[in-house]
């Protein structure tokens, strides 16, 4: 296997729905092994679509089932002709998301700590803690990146003749939005113009490995950033 076909593959959304479906997966566990902690929601962005379900009649009590078949449905969806899960590509995913989640504390756990974590920080149960990790690179990516990302791309794609340069410009807007959204709800932040700087920093930096990247890798690595936090 060389790097090309790595790079490619493993940015492939095929892989990103397999992530997306163990990440799920664990997360739920984690969450249901502390049954002192009942916990529906632990970020902004797993509460919004939550509330979006909510919207549509779907109880909270089984918006976890239909997350995880939502899941199972798109791992083969997202199948291509000729691409067969690997357990060597995968592997090579989550040595580069160690790799990028040990950058990614170097660039923003040393200005500032817990950033990216859920607004009720940490618990002090180990296995929540983790849960709490795996959400934040979980739903945060699936609705900043995946979600916002390549509609803005998608969308400037039809005003940019230049791809690049729509992709550039959708990685600022993106990044704006996610440190925008600290601040709004009830439970927002108090806006600080240095917090705020710091977070569209970490927008960018995480929405620009998604886009070079793709799912799989930022997941993971937003999800081992916040579990080196948590363990060191």
């Amino acid at each position: 296997m060389g790097l090309k076909t790595y790079l490619k593959e493993s940015a492939h959304p095929f892989y990103g729905a397999i992530t997306a479906m163990g990440m799920l997966i664990i997360y739920e566990i984690f969450l249901v092994w502390e049954p002192d902690l009942p916990v529906l929601y632990r970020n902004a962005p797993e509460a919004w679509m939550r509330n979006l379900l909510h919207f549509f009649g779907l109880s909270h009590h089984y918006v976890s089932f239909f997350w995880i078949t939502i899941a199972l449905v798109a791992v083969p969806l997202l199948h291509k002709k000729g691409l067969v899960f690997s357990n060597k590509i995968y592997f090579f995913i989550t040595l580069e998301a160690l790799f990028w989640g040990a950058v990614s504390g170097i660039l923003i756990q040393t200005l500032i700590s817990s950033l990216l974590m859920a607004q009720s920080g940490l618990t002090g149960h180990l296995l929540s803690d983790l849960a709490l990790a795996i959400g934040a690179g979980l739903f945060e990516e699936l609705f900043f990146r995946v979600g916002l990302t390549s509609l803005l791309i998608l969308g400037l794609s039809q005003v940019f003749s230049w791809r690049l340069g729509a992709t550039i410009v959708s990685i600022f807007v993106a990044s704006f939005l996610f440190s925008l959204a600290h601040y709004t709800g009830n439970a927002g932040d108090s806006f600080t113009i240095y917090s705020f700087l710091f977070r569209f920093f970490a927008g960018f930096w995480f929405t620009t490995l998604y886009a070079v990247r793709g799912f799989s890798v930022v997941a993971l690595t937003h999800a081992f950033y916040d579990i080196f936090i948590i363990l060191g």
